[in-house]
């Protein structure tokens, strides 16, 4: 999975797969991505895209997309 803050960007954010232990996947085809509370934390607030890919011996799948909104913590 790779987070950006926008379409088209070439910075990345973040970026969970299963060589940086941040993703999983099971023998039933269940993906989990992990992410610790530091990295999420130290993310800017603001906008930012993902997907998820997966490639499976060449065959790569974008399996899931989106955005989501970074707020500010209210509770200190």
């Amino acid at each position: 999975m790779t987070v950006r803050p926008f379409i088209g960007s070439e910075t990345t954010t973040l970026v969970a797969s299963t060589a940086n232990g941040r993703m999983t996947l099971n023998s039933s085809g269940f993906v989990t991505v992990t992410v610790d509370a530091t990295t999420t934390g130290n993310l800017s607030a603001g906008r930012y895209v993902y997907d998820l890919v997966l490639d499976s011996s060449g065959t790569v799948t974008r399996a899931l997309e989106g955005k989501f909104v970074v707020t500010g913590a209210v509770t200190v």
